[in-house]
């Protein structure tokens, strides 16, 4: 009898314990693949900025139909261009502040909406595997306007996965170099942190499973199709990783696990005190970033 009942004391507490990991993956799914215009709140200066840029509003066709739109911001006479890709739950206009700041050093940009996000169409994200792809056709437009043109891919959070996917295409020599600011090393990795941080489950496998098998039901990808680590592993381009050490969104120890993992010319630049997309705290952030792009342009 006791046997009995202990048995069934165990069904009933998985029974519980599959729901439960089944609802997670399901509020996970819904918060993380699924489109969210918040609205970017910026400072009043970046936005007369942007009114007084010299600039056009261009719009591209994606690979699978999406019209994706982006800023052409071109105030300087020079063939130095930065393609600008913002994170996940924001636009372009999340990064006018950085702009701005890139403006002043003289750079030309190009400010894009990546699919899901701003301007663009899109009903999902699917972190920097299509938009990877998106960015190929971003460089193609470039290139066909100045075929002088020498590119720095700089991408913050899931921008800066779509930015380190982007090497496992054959990138053109135009694209001189990039800049990570705060990616994440795989999905598996990244999401295998926010089940243990924001959810406090030490035992994460049943929900990336049931998580796993949504992804490959709506999308036909899973977690392991998006892993930035594993794209270095052949990457020429020479790369910046740049990370806050207090990062509790995309833990900083995954700035290392890039590195490593990235073939070519690398430079660390790790950023005391500072928290996810916080790095530009850092009084140099722009000086040496700006050192290590000119470092590949021709001047």
């Amino acid at each position: 009898m006791k046997l009995k009942n202990t048995i069934a004391l165990v069904g009933a507490t998985s029974g519980i314990s599959y729901l439960a990991y089944r609802t997670i993956s399901n509020k996970l799914f819904n918060k993380t693949f699924t489109r969210y215009d918040k609205g970017d709140l910026v400072e009043q200066k970046y936005l007369d900025w942007i009114d007084s840029c010299k600039k056009e509003q261009i719009s591209i066709e994606s690979f699978d139909g999406l019209k994706l739109n982006a800023y052409d911001v071109c105030n300087h006479d020079t063939h130095k261009y930065m393609i600008v890709v913002h994170g996940i739950w924001s636009s372009k206009t999340f990064m006018y502040p950085r702009a701005y700041e890139f403006d002043k050093l003289g750079y030309n940009m190009l400010l894009i909406d990546q699919r899901a996000a701003g301007d663009s169409e899109g009903k999902y994200y699917t972190y920097g595997l299509k938009e990877s792809q998106d960015l190929q056709q971003w460089i193609d437009y470039l290139i066909k306007k100045d075929p002088e043109v020498q590119i720095c891919l700089f991408g913050l959070s899931m921008g800066a996965a779509t930015v380190m996917m982007a090497t496992s295409y054959d990138l053109p020599a135009n694209v001189r170099c990039i800049v990570e600011d705060c990616g994440y090393s795989s999905l598996r990795e990244e999401f295998d942190h926010i089940v243990r941080h924001d959810y406090k489950i030490s035992f994460t496998v049943p929900v990336l499973m049931s998580l796993e098998k949504k992804m490959k039901d709506q999308f036909g990808f899973g977690l392991d199709d998006i892993s930035p680590k594993t794209c270095l592993e052949n990457n020429e381009i020479p790369i910046l990783f740049v990370h806050g050490k207090d990062d509790s969104f995309v833990p900083f120890d995954m700035a290392k696990i890039l590195y490593n993992h990235n073939k070519g010319i690398k430079k660390y630049y790790p950023v005391p005190n500072a928290r996810h997309t916080e790095a530009n705290i850092d009084e140099n952030y722009y000086s040496n970033i700006d050192t290590f792009i000119n470092t590949y342009f021709n001047s």
